[in-house]
């Protein structure tokens, strides 16, 4: 019998964690299309994400996670579109030492939900910096308080995949709401 595929959309301002979190998640190689950044985000690091990242976690024989990380430029805006096609559910990420992270996230997360009705979570990355802020601040600060904030570091895979089954749970009670809901 084929796994059920449930795709995953990974989204969050530049250096965030995108593609650290596909990269240390996924069970499979990663597909990606990082360049060189030649614009100031090279002033962050060497390599962008210019599409996207794809990489699949197997949660059980039968379940399959598609995380499709978008570019976190807006300039690739076209691409949140594009990814955002069957997706069942979003993970933000955000750098919590970077108040343009913050204040990004605010736009990408709000973008989304005018466009979708997805699920949604959010990784605090950078926990173990001096001064970053904490999970409750950048919830303060989203104020959005139906959205569940919580720290991860993508380089560790078991936050990651914390984040990852946290979602995918909000995604399964949304299904269970909407079958209850269903009167035919």
């Amino acid at each position: 019998m084929a796994a059920e595929i449930v795709k995953i959309l990974i989204a969050g301002p530049v250096n965030a964690g995108k593609s650290t979190l596909i990269r240390h998640l996924s069970d499979t190689e990663v597909v990606s299309t990082d360049k060189a950044a030649l614009d100031d985000v090279s002033r962050l690091k060497a390599q962008t994400t210019v599409a996207m990242d794809h990489g699949i976690l197997h949660v059980a024989d039968d379940l399959e996670l598609h995380l499709y990380g978008t570019p976190g430029q807006r300039r690739f805006s076209f691409m949140w579109d594009v990814l955002s096609v069957g997706a069942a559910g979003l993970i933000c990420l955000v750098d919590a030492t970077s108040e343009e992270s913050i204040a990004e996230l605010g736009y990408i997360y709000d973008y989304f939900r005018k466009k979708t009705k997805l699920p949604a979570i959010v990784g605090v990355t950078r926990q173990d910096v001096a001064g970053a802020a904490t999970p409750a601040e950048v919830a303060e600060r989203l104020n959005r308080p139906d959205v569940p904030v919580m720290a991860c570091d993508p380089r560790r895979k078991e936050d990651s995949k914390v984040l990852a089954l946290s979602l995918f749970e909000l995604i399964l009670k949304g299904q269970e709401e909407l079958e209850e809901s269903d009167f035919f």
